[in-house]
């Protein structure tokens, strides 16, 4: 395994449900230890009550808020927010205040990238 540098606006890209994920390290670059995307999610998103299985999120909001919860918690993200969902736990979020949101997204041990790879659409790279 090597290092890289991916520059600003590049890596494989996706349409995921209603969202545009743009891929940054997959679980095949990093020797399957962890997958770190970009989401970017369109105003009132709601993305409902699921579990990643065997699978720890975080959330680092670059732009926008979200409003979400993990189990019985709720909380309010925005801008330089860090959030942690735990695997196996029935977590959510809903994009807040009419614009879009923008999070660095990293799951580990990764199986959110290859799902979204297989499930999702490809869209072309960025001009």
């Amino acid at each position: 395994m090597s290092g890289y540098v991916l520059p600003a606006g590049t890596g494989e890209t996706y349409r995921w449900h209603e969202s545009r994920t743009v891929f940054k390290a997959t679980a095949a670059q990093t020797a399957g230890q962890v997958a770190v995307m970009e989401g970017t999610y369109p105003a009132g998103l709601v993305v409902p009550a699921h579990v990643h299985d065997g699978e720890d999120e975080m959330f680092y909001l670059l732009d926008g808020r979200i409003a979400g919860f993990c189990d019985d918690d709720r909380w309010t993200a925005g801008p330089g927010d860090f959030v942690f969902v735990p695997r196996d736990r029935p977590h959510g979020f809903t994009v807040l205040d009419g614009r879009p949101a923008t999070a660095l997204v990293l799951v580990g041990p990764p199986r959110l990238d290859g799902q979204i790879a297989a499930g999702g659409v490809r869209l072309p790279a960025p001009g």
